[in-house]
């Protein structure tokens, strides 16, 4: 996103040095400059070109302390990079040279001050550097003896092309983090048989596997009915078989029982969900049992066949959702005994193959985890700290990983996580989402979401139905808009270049713009200074979230947080160069914050809340209002005593992007089942709360905007929807 501009070829700044020397020796290790492979360790991935060109730096500097300033200046001369980019490059330099933060033998941090080279380097010839081969004596091409004078070599010109293109591939498609330090690099999960299994027009959605890898069930939207229905077809031929009676209602998750032959799943009305048993072959159906809406997303069944597993409310608290046992043979419900706290939102539980382990997802989206705890109960402990969208999981055949779709990086793609070492592996599936993995085969379906997302505009204080007006149309995906707090100006994210930026809608000029360039995997939640001429954004590289400032007059960028703050969510605060963020990670909650920045040095900070969601600043009385990850409602905090008030218990906690306060109004979104989707408008002293604006076709997301006159709002809605079904095959190094 604020990373762009040409690369800097790693062949072409050695040429300074060494002209044309190909192999560089740092300590035990030599790197081949060519392919940016390690010669001693021809096993493991490449270098990247930005990890390299951070080397190259490092051993120019001869052991000098270089600041991140100095680094990101030359390795991403011309681009207005992010903090996050050198950590990034930073540990991807230690991964592959086998080094430890805590005790560095190649690259040392120096806090504050930036890094540097603590092994010996220097640059090597041909027969030097093969002296480091695997079975080679390495310690022999240390002794000064047998150093050799580099000789001059023609250049490499489709090297140093190769790199720029590696480059430019890598700052377009964002760096990919793994997590933990001492993870192993060599790819433990490979995918192969990548394909669609459908190509029906229209969306068809949750696709669900058989346990013998045969069959796939899902739900498809009927275009007479205009509602979804189940069906399930064999992965070899496109014959569909109805699973359901037809009934009233939109149908979603099915789920195959463990044997194959019945299907689970769940039914929708205006004013009832429904859980339902059929035949897998179609026909009569039976209820199980009433469900709770907010909380049948991926209800499964139990290894014996006798329950579902599922979330009910153990709380008083819309939040509060636990793991339940649901016997299908209609007698009472049993909670499973594990750790469980009040507020605590436990979804989509599933268990191991073996049946030994269950798996959930904790917290309202976009802010979940993927968590295990033992099938008799107990403590519970937590596979990933991504605080993410997860949309869907599932355990893959041998039961040593979960296969799982997360926004972290970006897009929606999948993922791997291990089960005894929490290391994530990107799969290299995108977009990707709602992953299920057959029990007796290889194959892993999922569901290709092929959405297309624009902005528009609805009136406010109508509250008929009405056709949003298209805003600033393209065929790309737009999203989180945000009016300008002066004038009509709208500035929001849109992948309509190619890659990820922050744009503007400028009606006075007639004309809509890149305010940035390049592409970062997330950028979310654009925000106005309130004199309309800079915006704050939250750029979330991988695991790692940065506020980033621009100047609109100039162009200019800059990190207002600091190095390894985890930024959720930003907005300004009440003084010039003071900000108020949602910062938090690894499990250790999100606390409200405000500090002051000043010339990039954090100068001041208070904690102002913890367990927070979302914010927003209402200039007209200078208030932080605030959601929570485990309660419902809207919140405000007095920014000197820190206490907090209850505004509203109308937030509904699975939205909670739905909502913004503008001149002590409180606007929301109440998003529904059936029919329009209705914007609130709350007046919290007075307790008046009436529809002000319709919109006839569901939102894409629930992020929306009002201008500041509050005549107009702008939302995001679906333009085009034509999801399909993928497969893949997963294997696993150790299988077989």
């Amino acid at each position: 996103m604020l990373i762009g501009g040409q690369a800097t070829g790693m062949h072409a700044a050695f040429r300074t040095r060494s002209e044309e020397t190909r192999f560089l020796a740092v300590g035990e290790h030599v790197v081949d400059v060519d392919t940016l492979r390690l010669v001693t360790s021809p096993g493991t991935p490449r270098l990247t070109p930005k990890a390299a060109a951070v080397l190259l730096q490092l051993v120019r500097a001869a052991g000098r302390t270089l600041s991140r300033d100095e680094l990101l200046n030359e390795v991403w001369k011309g681009t207005c990079p992010t903090q996050d980019v050198l950590t990034q490059a930073v540990k991807d330099l230690r991964r592959l040279l086998g080094d430890d933060l805590h005790a560095p033998r190649f690259v040392e941090t120096l806090p504050r001050l930036g890094y540097r080279l603590v092994a010996p380097a220097r640059f090597i010839d041909d027969s030097t550097a093969a002296a480091f081969a695997p079975g080679a004596h390495a310690d022999d091409a240390m002794k000064p003896a047998q150093r050799t004078v580099a000789r001059r070599r023609p250049p490499r010109r489709w090297a140093l092309a190769a790199i720029v293109a590696a480059t430019i591939g890598l700052l377009a498609s964002g760096l990919r983090r793994e997590q933990g330090d001492s993870a192993e690099l060599t790819p433990r999960w490979h995918v192969s048989a990548q394909r669609a299994i459908t190509a029906d027009p229209g969306p068809e959605h949750y696709p669900r596997i058989s346990p013998d890898g045969t069959r796939v069930a899902y739900s498809i939207v009927d275009p007479v009915r205009h509602a979804s229905r189940i069906v399930q077809r064999s992965l070899s031929q496109a014959r569909l078989i109805e699973i359901s009676d037809g009934a009233d209602g939109n149908e979603f998750f099915p789920v195959w029982s463990p044997d194959g032959s019945s299907i689970a799943f769940a039914r929708q009305d205006s004013d009832e969900c429904s859980i339902l048993l059929a035949s897998a072959s179609g026909g009569a159906e039976r209820l199980i049992d009433r469900c709770v809406v907010a909380a049948v997303t991926y209800f499964s069944w139990t290894p014996d066949g006798r329950s579902l597993i599922s979330t009910r409310p153990s709380g008083a608290t819309a939040t509060d959702m636990a793991i339940t046992l649901v016997p299908i043979d209609g007698s009472a419900l049993d909670r499973i005994p594990y750790a469980h706290d009040n507020g605590d939102l436990d979804l989509d539980a599933r268990y191991s193959p073996d049946g030994r382990l269950i798996a959930f997802r904790r917290g309202a989206s976009p802010y979940s985890d993927l968590f295990v705890v033992d099938a008799i109960g107990g403590d519970v402990r937590q596979l990933t700290h991504l605080a993410s969208r997860i949309r869907g999981f599932d355990w893959t055949r041998d039961g040593s990983a979960l296969v799982f779709s997360s926004s972290h990086e970006g897009p929606q793609q999948l993922y791997t996580v291990s089960i005894g070492d929490g290391r994530i592996e990107a799969l290299g599936v995108q977009p990707a989402e709602f992953p299920s993995a057959a029990r007796g085969a290889d194959t892993v379906v999922y569901e290709i979401p092929r959405l297309r997302t624009q902005l528009a505009t609805v009136d406010v204080g109508n509250a008929d139905t009405v056709e949003p007006r298209a805003l600033a149309p393209s065929t790309g995906n737009d999203g989180a808009p945000t009016f300008s707090p002066v004038d009509e100006r709208v500035a929001f994210v849109s992948d309509r270049s190619g890659a990820q930026q922050l744009w503007l809608d400028d009606p006075a000029r007639g004309e809509t713009y890149a305010l940035t360039q390049g592409g970062e995997p997330t950028l979310r939640y654009p925000v106005w200074r309130a004199d309309g001429e800079r915006i704050l954004i939250t750029a979330r590289g991988t695991a790692v979230g940065s506020l980033i400032e621009i100047d609109l007059a100039t162009r200019t960028q800059r990190v207002v947080t600091a190095m390894n703050e985890d930024v959720r969510y930003g907005v300004y605060g009440p003084r010039p160069g003071s900000y108020v963020a949602v910062v938090g990670g690894n499990g250790e909650g999100r606390e409200l914050i405000q500090f002051e920045n000043e010339n990039g040095v954090e100068t001041s900070r208070l904690v102002l809340a913890r367990d927070v969601a979302r914010i927003d600043y209402d200039r007209s009385d200078a208030t932080v209002y605030f959601t929570k990850v485990s309660e419902a409602g809207l919140f405000k905090v007095d920014q000197k005593s820190g206490n907090e008030t209850l505004v509203t218990r109308r937030i509904n906690p699975a939205h909670l992007d739905g909502w913004l306060v503008l001149g002590g109004h409180v606007f929301y979104i109440e998003a529904r089942a059936k029919g329009p989707s209705r914007v609130h408008e709350l007046d919290p002293s007075s307790g008046d709360d009436a529809v002000v604006a319709s919109i006839p076709d569901s939102v894409a997301d629930f992020n929306f905007s009002v201008s500041h006159d509050r005549r107009q709002i702008v939302i995001v809605r679906v333009a085009a929807e034509d999801t399909d079904v993928g497969a893949v095959t997963l294997t696993h190094e150790g299988a077989g």
